[in-house]
């Protein structure tokens, strides 16, 4: 296993450093640089990390690789790592030497609670600069350094709710209950005041937008960017960037390209620069172009600029954006428009493809040579991204596009994420009745595994939403497209407990569906009835009322439809809802009704959850008795129909009664079983909370290790798809023990 001291000086020499200079660099002595290599000191301070670390421009895994090889024998892993997410600074910085001095002079006093606000127009280089002062002041903020991307200027920003929410985790916090602005951002100043934290928040919409991540009075401070002033944050110190002289702007593009080009064609070299409008970002692109084609003259480049028709109308960051499209090959000229339609941060090869309606090969190919030109960037293996102001300067060009061409990419899009979300329904609910509106109305898709299909879903989820509103504001896609995705994601966001979700698309399409088709409607009012309830019941912002309102309706609707299956479907539902809202007798009339009424269909592949749900009811009644029976045959008849959730479901209560009844051996066997039931049938958030039941049942018999194993397995779990009253309620017990 590799040393501290072998990987320090591994490290050393691949960045070219002699132990004197990364001395120097480091603000450490040679002495201790030789120390460290040796081995005779092996176990350096946090301080002296961050310092190496810094001089040797590590980040991300390497940085933690590196501090983790430094930790003492016996130290978990992970120990005191800090959070460290500075994204690496551009290769070539220049030019901001008295901006720099002026903002690094902020933090040369201990001061409370430093903010500056760096703003400028597109293209100045206001990130540039605020990761390189990041980078350079990382080493005076042991608790670590925080970045976030705003996007204040993109269609659909984050919520700063949503950025609170990580930020609190990501300090080892929990965001408090009810989940407010005002809370959470008093809990996020909270967690930072006994910590020296920076912050770098990159693109601003305004004040308010980036007020509520601001930290308080402590040590911790904040760089700020955006393209407008804030002069609204008065505690800000706040910095301007203009465009580079002339002089400074020479030496960028020599710094790009070689000094020896410049210095051979100084005339050209001008030109290029003055056609740039001296902005940093145009002549890193145009000086990227001219680097990887060591054969073109200077003057070639400022001849192409010098063309009005590849040249933009304006000055700013658009010329840099004119160079690099001007010079795509025509493919690559059709397909960017059609990339920057959708309003969401990051693209799929997959979505890409249909946005362009090619095959995902013949996508990916093209997606990686608008990579080379800088046009697009890869954060992760298959995605790729816009720059916000990249992306408006592609619509520039999607305005050319028709308006039938613009809603047929959006539509094969939303078809694409209705297939899937469909595929989701197909492999949880085969015998749901919805399958019978959503029958040849798309091709079915590549048959896939359940790990795949919702694994595709999750990693799209955060973009759905966005998508279906999107659609559904863009002239010419079809309405029931759009409602086919709400209706296919039903299992998904149950089995995801992706309540909020849920509801967001679901509004959206029955307020496209209501009133033109009456089937669809009425299964979204009962979606979000189930959403809406599971929200109140795990202490979210809603309300019982609004779920029974939508129920009601549903039933309503099934009624005048005449479907007794989809009516038996609304009352079983109303059973659940009634039953989380602790109307039990309510509840118990409802899932009779629905029990009679699948009975009476012959309808066996649904009665397991109506037996699970009414069992549970009469179990609260006191019945232990009649629950265990119901439960029993829950399992009988999921085990004969195939129905993973009903014998998970019914598993689950009959080992949660022999537990709560002191049977713990038989509590434990029933659990086990459950816990893979939900996880074949990828229900994680019953999944969680029959981990939990199991991890009691555990104790119960005194296994207390195995108990805390189950336990924390469960916590994990419910921190991504329980509410807060569950996991407190399952920090508390690990706390117990």
């Amino acid at each position: 296993m590799e040393t501290f001291g072998t990987r320090l000086r591994r490290l050393r020499r691949a960045a070219g450093l002699t132990q004197e200079t990364l001395a120097e660099k480091s603000g450490l002595s040679a002495q201790a640089v030789g120390a460290l290599e040796r081995g005779d000191r092996r176990f350096p301070h946090r301080d002296t990390l961050d310092r190496l670390s810094d001089a040797l421009g590590l980040t991300g895994d390497d940085r933690s690789a590196f501090t983790t090889a430094a930790a003492r024998p016996g130290t978990p892993a992970g120990a005191g790592v800090v959070p460290r997410e500075l994204p690496g600074g551009i290769a070539v910085f220049t030019g901001r030497d008295a901006e720099l001095e002026r903002l690094l002079g902020f933090f040369a006093e201990p001061r409370q609670g430093v903010v500056v606000a760096i703003a400028g127009m597109a293209g100045i280089g206001k990130t540039a600069l605020a990761l390189e002062a990041g980078h350079r002041l990382a080493r005076r903020f042991p608790g670590g350094s925080l970045h976030l991307d705003l996007r204040g200027h993109a269609a659909d920003p984050p919520d700063p709710l949503d950025l609170l929410d990580r930020l609190i985790r990501e300090l080892g916090g929990e965001p408090p209950t009810p989940l407010t602005l005002e809370a959470a951002s008093a809990r996020f100043r909270t967690l930072l005041a006994g910590k020296r934290v920076l912050l770098v928040l990159d693109n601003a919409r305004d004040a308010a937008h980036v007020a509520p991540l601001l930290p308080g009075a402590g040590g911790s401070a904040a760089i700020v960017t955006s393209r407008a002033a804030l002069p609204d944050l008065p505690q800000a110190h706040q910095v301007l960037l203009d465009v580079l002289p002339e002089p400074d702007a020479l030496r960028l593009l020599a710094a790009e390209i070689g000094a020896e080009r410049v210095a051979a064609e100084p005339a050209a070299a001008r030109a290029v620069v003055r056609l740039c409008g001296y902005l940093p970002l145009a002549l890193h692109l145009a000086g990227a172009r001219l680097a990887t084609r060591p054969n073109w003259p200077v003057a070639h480049l400022a001849h192409r600029l010098d063309d009005e028709r590849r040249r933009l109308d304006e000055t700013g960051v658009r010329t840099s954006f004119g160079l690099a499209f001007g010079a795509l090959d025509p493919a690559s000229a059709r397909a960017y428009p059609l990339l920057s339609l959708l309003d969401v941060p990051e693209l799929s090869v997959a979505v890409a493809s249909r946005l362009l309606d090619a095959p995902e090969r013949e996508t990916e190919e093209l997606l990686e040579r608008l990579t080379d030109c800088h046009l697009l960037t890869t954060p992760a293996p298959g995605w790729y991204r816009l720059h916000d102001l990249l992306r408006l300067y592609a619509r520039e060009h999607a305005e050319r596009l028709t308006a039938g061409e613009r809603a047929a990419a959006i539509t094969r899009v939303v078809e694409l994420c209705a297939a899937v979300a469909w595929q989701s329904m197909a492999l949880v609910s085969a015998a749901s009745h919805r399958h019978d509106w959503a029958a040849g109305r798309w091709a079915a898709p590549e048959p896939a595994s359940a790990e795949e299909v919702f694994g595709w879903l999750d990693r799209h989820q955060a973009h759905l939403v966005t998508v279906v509103r999107q659609a559904a504001a863009t002239p010419g896609v079809p309405s029931e497209t759009i409602a086919a995705v709400g209706l296919g994601l039903y299992e998904y966001h149950r089995a995801r407990a992706r309540w909020r979700d849920a509801i967001q698309v679901d509004e959206v399409a029955l307020e496209l569906v209501d009133g033109v088709d009456a089937v669809a409607a009425a299964t979204l009012r009962n979606d979000l009835g189930v959403a809406e309830a599971e929200l109140a019941h795990g202490g979210e912002a809603a309300d019982f009322q609004r779920s029974h309102a939508h129920l009601r309706r549903s039933l309503a609707d099934w009624e005048a439809i005449g479907d007794q299956r989809q009516l038996a479907g609304a009352l079983n539902n109303l059973c659940f809802v009634f039953g989380l809202g602790d109307d039990v007798e309510a509840a118990i009339e409802f899932g009779e009704r629905s029990l009679a009424l699948n009975r009476s269909l012959g309808l066996r592949h649904v009665e397991t959850l109506n037996l699970v749900n009414l069992g549970l009811l009469y179990g609260r009644q006191g019945d232990r008795g009649r629950e265990l029976a119901y439960a029993a045959e829950a399992v009988a008849v999921g085990e004969d129909t195939g129905d993973l959730r009903g014998m998970a479901y019914g598993r689950m209560r009959i080992g949660v009664v022999h537990r709560e009844e002191g049977r713990y051996d038989s509590a434990v066997a029933e659990l086990s079983r459950s816990v893979e039931l939900w996880r074949e049938a990828g229900v994680r958030l019953y999944e969680a909370l029959t981990l939990a039941e199991l991890g009691r049942a555990h104790l119960g018999r005194d296994e207390r290790d195995r108990a805390r194993e189950v336990l924390t397995a469960a916590l994990e779990l419910l921190r991504e798809f329980g509410g807060e009253a569950h996991v407190a309620e399952v920090r508390a017990e690990l706390e117990a023990l």
